[in-house]
């Protein structure tokens, strides 16, 4: 799906077009062939990053070509219970902005819907909104994460497999997100700093705000790993420790078990013993059993092993 539409200041309504105009907004949703080629030869865009752009595998890059700045991202999306990231390109030419990937995922739904307050006419600002889009999707589905842990972290002892497993699943995604964002600031930084973006004065809040959240971000991305990490650790040490006590209480109430098992082995052999003749035998001998099994219940009891 290939779709081409404008908004300027005058109009104040994105409207859809037919043709790529100075300050238009190009956007590409899994193009066809023939919107590749359309892209390719009519936009005069290069069609090996076209191509990148719709690996779901392509990492967060810059590249600077005669046709134009091309910006490659990735944005976080929910699918099945899941959380994913897909590769995003933008690219800013001089009379156009286009953004190609391989679906949607609600990523253009505010500026489609005009929930944003934007004109294609300002290119930078455009982009930069469309950057903080997917800053902001980021937050969200971190936030999200977070609650979560720090849910389980108020149940530690409750812990059971489907925690751990979640567990490993958001370790992932936040590891994910890292490899995503890390690469990005550097982008928005190389972008800024040299000027390839061009910006009004009073963009420069824009600007901070795109900084700072995504720097923000990737510290609670790490932050959040650590607790992930913390709390598995925990949760192993608090495994082992009840394993300890659970094979110290066996080990002590087999000894117990042991004990006048051993008397009683004793004095059924067939071989002459002490008080084989002596009326009192039986109580002499429960008796003695009796004071050997709870001298060692005594033992591991002040042992901690009961």
């Amino acid at each position: 799906m290939l779709d081409i539409y404008k908004k300027t200041i005058r109009s104040d309504k994105l409207e859809s077009v037919n043709e790529a105009g100075k300050g238009s907004w190009v956007l590409a949703i899994e193009p066809s062939s023939d919107e590749i080629d359309f892209l390719v030869n009519n936009l005069k865009l290069e069609r090996g990053h076209i191509m990148d752009a719709l690996d779901p595998h392509e990492t967060p890059r810059l590249e600077i070509e005669k046709s134009g700045l091309y910006i490659y991202l990735r944005f976080p999306f929910l699918e099945d219970d899941e959380i994913h990231t897909m590769p995003v390109l933008f690219v800013l030419t001089d009379d156009i902005v286009v953004s190609i990937t391989k679906d949607n995922k609600g990523l253009f739904d505010d500026f489609l819907g005009e929930k944003v307050e934007f004109y294609t006419t300002q290119k930078t600002k455009f982009l930069l909104y469309l950057f903080l889009k997917i800053s902001i999707l980021y937050r969200g589905y971190l936030n999200t994460i977070n609650k979560k842990i720090r849910g389980r972290e108020d149940r530690l002892a409750h812990i059971g497999d489907k925690e751990i497993t979640d567990f490993v699943r958001w370790e992932r995604v936040l590891n994910d997100f890292l490899t995503a964002l890390v690469p990005s600031i550097r982008i928005y930084e190389t972008l800024l700093s040299r000027q390839y973006l061009q910006y009004f004065r009073e963009d420069q809040d824009l600007v901070e705000d795109l900084t700072l959240s995504n720097t923000e971000t990737v510290d609670i991305c790490k932050t959040s790993i650590k607790m992930i990490v913390n709390l598995r650790e925990a949760y192993s040490t608090l495994m082992t420790n009840n394993l300890n006590r659970a094979i110290k209480f066996l080990t002590a109430i087999t000894i117990i078990l042991t004990l006048p098992t051993m008397i009683a082995s004793i004095y059924g052999m067939n071989i002459p013993l002490p008080l084989q003749h002596n009326l009192g035998a039986f109580p002499i001998i429960m008796g003695i059993t009796v004071l050997v099994v709870a001298v060692a219940f005594w033992i591991f009891y002040k042992r901690d092993w009961l």
